[in-house]
């Protein structure tokens, strides 16, 4: 694959990585036929045709304000193009943070 194929795509399944998932279920490379691949392939772009609205609902969570407000340049908190706003002042920000430290120490 191109390096600039792979620096722009965001999901990718190759059949190796297909290969590799049935291994790990225990079902030998013999029963992954050519059928089973186009049955994938088929499956995944049922699953990914509404992806468009999955990474704008994302897009939008990530980049909402914390204050439940509509960000204008003229917001306290707008500065140099982005929201300065220390979310971490936040109730149940202090909870979060919590989770996210037992997380990563799992």
């Amino acid at each position: 694959m191109k390096e600039s194929h792979e620096k722009n795509s965001i999901f990718m399944v190759t059949k190796d990585e297909i290969l590799s998932c049935a291994g790990e279920m225990g079902i030998s490379k013999e029963q992954v036929t050519d059928a089973v691949i186009e049955l994938i392939k088929r499956r995944l772009a049922l699953e990914f045709q509404h992806w468009p609205e999955i990474v704008k609902g994302l897009l939008r969570q990530v980049t909402a304000c914390p204050l439940g407000l509509v960000c204008y340049p003229s917001c306290f908190w707008w500065q140099n193009g982005r929201c300065t706003f220390q979310r971490q002042d936040l109730p149940g920000a202090e909870d979060n943070k919590r989770e996210d430290n037992a997380k990563e120490e799992l």
